[in-house]
């Protein structure tokens, strides 16, 4: 494997991680999906509790350090004149697992991935990052993505900003994949492993059936030190907070599907177990579901927002749901190297700090509501006298979900334009013009002309 050298003005930065304990046991990726599953059990839980109990959510929800929420920009309510920006159709969540108080990793992130609703269409996408991505954080230097929630507070002060009311670890981790993959972060939720533990065994265990046999030697202790083996028979198991947990995160002789199934199969036996009529009518066990939340979670969602984000969550189809995985496989713009400050890191193919394709990867997960529900047809017609433009322009609008009929080369031109034939696209259209930066101009349509759009580029058109 090659090594990278980290610029000098970089590595004081760079090994940030080593902040916080950091213990070189057996590697394994945990939680990629069952976190995200994990998002809507919880807020569910959460917004049952601020429906029953606003003030036991206090110790729960942060100040969001971003913009104003995200919610409710969508369903038309927002002209295409006045869009707040790209993305702004979705609703995105950054999810963060961490070890928690006790665990070796303390703050530092075992898990990141971004839940991406689409209210429009009813879907969501899923992505999860790797924990040894090497990233800048917004005016503080370089460090792998999994120190960047456990230094906070060194993120806040560069900013000299450092409000008390916000979750400054979350803050910082919102910015910072942000900025890296160009996609706006709205919220955050932070969970931690005990806590997982503790609501199963206070739901009393949870019932699942194992096909097989689930054997794992090399399952890491919690010490991250050594080993702790797991074997789980088939049959009808009863398992504890500990067992289950054990039981989603294996990864030992099965593949990423089979991990993703049975974190389904947990998710779906601890819901069944949440609604149960005996858990609801028990207000012991309600009162025990919020102190452990109030202790193990942390999300700058305000109550209302909780729950909104359910209401629409439960409307979702599940079978268009998207789930990716950056990684360091074939075909994706990720590699991994070893550096002598930070360790063991993955950073883009093309270098430490060119995320083009990387975000460019993931556009294509979440792509815009408002252009998948519009579906224009799109012809680019190129008159630039440059082929490789228009395969460039091709290339990034299907990346952000344009629907592209036709590229075709015409006489040369000087300007560039967009022709529209009617005004049923406007989103599409708005989105066009302020991503190309181009004027639009309404035409007749040619009979010979398949398209809602057309986009003609001139010899003065620069593709950004």
């Amino acid at each position: 494997m090659d090594e990278i050298t980290i610029p000098q003005n970089q590595t004081a930065t760079a090994s940030t991680s080593a902040m916080q304990p950091i213990v070189h046991a057996p590697k394994r990726r945990k939680w990629k999906y069952f976190f995200g599953g994990l998002l809507i059990l919880f807020v569910g839980v959460v917004a049952w509790v601020g429906i029953s109990g606003a003030l036991a959510l206090k110790n729960i929800t942060a100040k969001n350090s971003g913009d104003q929420s995200s919610f409710f920009r969508f369903e038309g309510a927002v002209p295409p004149d006045q869009l707040k920006g790209e993305g702004d159709g979705r609703i995105n969540v950054l999810l963060a697992g961490i070890g928690g108080a006790g665990h070796p990793g303390g703050q530092l992130a075992d898990t990141i991935q971004i839940f991406s609703l689409d209210p429009i269409n009813k879907t969501y996408s899923l992505l999860s990052l790797p924990r040894d991505l090497y990233v800048t954080i917004p005016k503080n230097g370089k460090s792998k993505i999994n120190a960047v929630y456990a230094n906070g507070a060194l993120y806040c002060k560069g900013l000299n900003a450092c409000d008390p009311k916000v979750d400054q670890g979350g803050a910082a981790l919102k910015a910072t994949v942000a900025s890296v993959l160009d996609t706006p972060i709205h919220y955050f939720i932070r969970i931690d492993f005990r806590g997982f533990e503790k609501i199963v065994d206070t739901l009393g265990g949870i019932q699942i059936y194992v096909e097989r046999p689930l054997n794992d030697p090399l399952f890491p202790d919690e010490q991250l030190r050594g080993f702790d083996p797991l074997f789980i028979p088939a049959g009808l198991q009863t398992m504890n907070g500990r067992r289950a947990l054990k039981y989603a995160r294996s990864r030992q002789s099965t593949s990423d599907f089979d991990r993703a199934r049975r974190q389904q199969q947990v998710l779906v036996a601890l819901r069944k177990k949440l609604l149960a009529a005996g858990t609801l009518a028990n207000p012991k066990k309600i009162t025990d579901l919020i102190n452990i939340l109030g202790a193990h979670l942390k999300t700058d969602l305000q109550p209302g927002e909780l729950s909104t984000l359910f209401t629409l969550i439960k409307e979702v189809d599940e079978s268009k749901t998207i789930t990716k995985v950056l990684d360091t496989s074939n075909g994706s713009p990720l590699r991994s190297s070893n550096d002598p400050q930070a360790g063991y890191i993955i950073f883009p193919k093309k270098g430490p700090n060119d995320f083009g394709e990387v975000q460019e990867f993931v556009r294509t997960v979440f792509q815009e509501p408002y252009i998948i529900k519009e579906a224009a047809r799109l012809v680019i017609e190129n008159g630039s006298n440059s082929v490789p433009l228009g395969e460039s322009l091709e290339r990034k609008l299907r990346s952000l979900g344009y629907n592209i009929t036709e590229v075709k080369t015409v006489s040369a031109q000087s300007a560039s334009v967009i022709n529209y034939y009617n005004n049923d696209k406007p989103y599409t259209l708005a989105l066009l013009k302020k991503r190309l930066k181009l004027a639009a101009t309404k035409a007749k349509a040619p009979e010979s002309l398949s398209a809602d759009l057309v986009i003609r580029i001139g010899n003065n058109f620069i593709l950004n």
